[in-house]
């Protein structure tokens, strides 16, 4: 099976890919913080660690489109943008960003709707 046919789009409106950046960020954030403090503070999971490139990965992504949004002059675009997912990206999310986002909920619900696509496949609980 070739990996790159589980690969997820979604179309993000005009100030998601913000939205969704900042919930990515803040998951790396809080983690990063917890492995650089103290021994006895443990981050979210193990398997996190191992997830915090593909979600650096993920965050320059939507970074970069929600720059461009915010840097662009005249009438803003009508149609969607498209953001492909690599599998890798879309579990990174759905197991370390979904369960603890405090923002982003509009763009985190639609890769909960393309992570259902997946289900026959991953296990994400």
């Amino acid at each position: 099976m070739n990996l790159s046919h589980l690969d997820q789009i979604i179309e993000l409106e005009r100030g998601e890919a913000g939205l969704l950046w900042w919930a990515v960020a803040d998951c790396g954030r809080r983690n990063l913080v917890r492995l650089h403090m103290r021994p006895g503070r443990q981050v979210e999971s193990a398997g996190v660690v191992v997830a915090l490139p593909v979600l650096e990965r993920v965050a320059k992504r939507l970074k970069r489109i929600d720059n461009r949004e915010l840097r662009h002059v005249g009438i803003p675009r009508r149609k969607p943008v498209k953001f492909r997912l690599k599998m890798d990206e879309l579990v990174a999310i759905m197991l370390y960003v979904w369960p603890h986002a405090w923002s982003g909920h509009v763009p985190l619900g639609k890769v909960q709707q393309k992570s259902l696509n997946l289900e026959q496949f991953i296990d994400f609980t």
